[in-house]
């Protein structure tokens, strides 16, 4: 099987596709013929800092030759006691960091990983979204939005952010997108109640006027969050901010019990039952992807450097198979 391997951890440069023999499903596990999968902000931050994603996960967690979380594809075969799922069956899900991921032909995984059958709605290259989405409904659940909550997300155009944005609708709250101005129909599309371009005088004038600011992409800044809160709202991220200066104002909010700054982050053992709760939602027509663009496997690094860029729209798609 054709398998996108990294030789060394740092650079898009060190990703190489070689031929690697087919693995066979051990007891309890499925392997999934992959048709299609993702290069997200994950996956980026594990090719440059693996140690970093050490810490978080914890010491069982070994440096992955291949990388790669969301996957769509069919069931291929089954180990022995596996019963979860048959040959044959579309599945979608999220390999976990401690196997080796989906961006090879086929992955061979737990069964008990967080996965479900493919929404009949989607095709294989539409079903990679789950990611993106669990970090978002991390933050959703964490900060309750209510009907009329007024919330500003800012980056509302990448994975997690046009994920926070349906998410945050479905609950009923009011939400401003602020993008940069090639996205603004997107958000919009999406059920923005206002979208604003970030580099215009209408961002600057934006007043403190939200119940929940938060930054799906790390770059809001403290002085901007500071001015658009109310009095005892509540600011989230999805990590440290630009240079790292989210640190001190999470650690004061986490020392002095407030709340008011924090990093939501997806209660352990929670992930199978987002995968679920998505499906329907999708089938639904409650929640649709977003894909920025498609790749195939063979040009997986030049994905990799799009993805670094930080101007994508969505997913970055990587076409495993033919019929993705």
């Amino acid at each position: 099987m054709q398998v996108a391997i990294v030789t060394r951890y740092g650079s898009p440069g060190t990703i190489e596709v070689r031929d690697i023999a087919t693995p066979a499903p051990g007891p309890g596990e499925l392997l999934v013929r992959v048709h299609a999968a993702t290069v997200n902000r994950t996956d980026c931050g594990e090719l440059l800092h693996p140690n970093l994603i050490r810490l978080m996960v914890g010491a069982g967690f070994r440096r992955r030759a291949v990388l790669g979380l969301d996957f769509a594809g069919t069931v291929e075969a089954v180990g022995a006691g596996a019963g979860r799922f048959s040959p044959g069956d579309a599945v979608f899900g999220m390999a976990p960091l401690g196997c080796e991921g989906a961006q090879a032909e086929y992955l061979c995984i737990s069964e008990t990983a967080p996965m479900a059958h493919m929404p009949a709605n989607l095709r294989f290259n539409e079903a990679v979204l789950c990611e993106g989405a669990y970090y978002a409904n991390a933050g959703v659940e964490q900060l309750g939005y209510k009907p009329g909550d007024r919330v500003l997300i800012y980056g509302a155009s990448g994975a997690i952010g046009t994920a926070a944005l349906q998410l945050a609708r479905l609950r009923g709250a009011e939400v401003t997108a602020v993008v940069a101005g090639r996205h603004l129909d997107l958000v919009r599309a999406l059920g923005a109640d206002v979208a604003i371009d970030y580099r215009t005088e209408a961002f600057e004038r934006l007043g403190r006027d939200y119940d929940y600011v938060f930054d799906a992409v790390g770059k809001l800044g403290n002085r901007h969050w500071r001015r658009l809160l109310k009095p005892g709202g509540i600011f989230a991220a999805t990590d440290l901010g630009p240079g790292g200066q989210y640190l001190w104002p999470l650690l004061r909010s986490k020392l002095g019990g407030n709340g008011r700054a924090v990093v939501p982050l997806p209660p352990k053992g929670s992930a199978q039952a987002f995968v679920d709760a998505l499906k329907h939602m999708i089938e639904a027509g409650q929640y649709r992807p977003v894909i920025d663009r498609h790749y195939p496997l063979a040009a997986i690094a030049e994905a990799y450097r799009f993805v670094q860029t930080g101007e994508k729209a969505g997913i970055v798609v990587i076409d495993v198979a033919a019929d993705a």
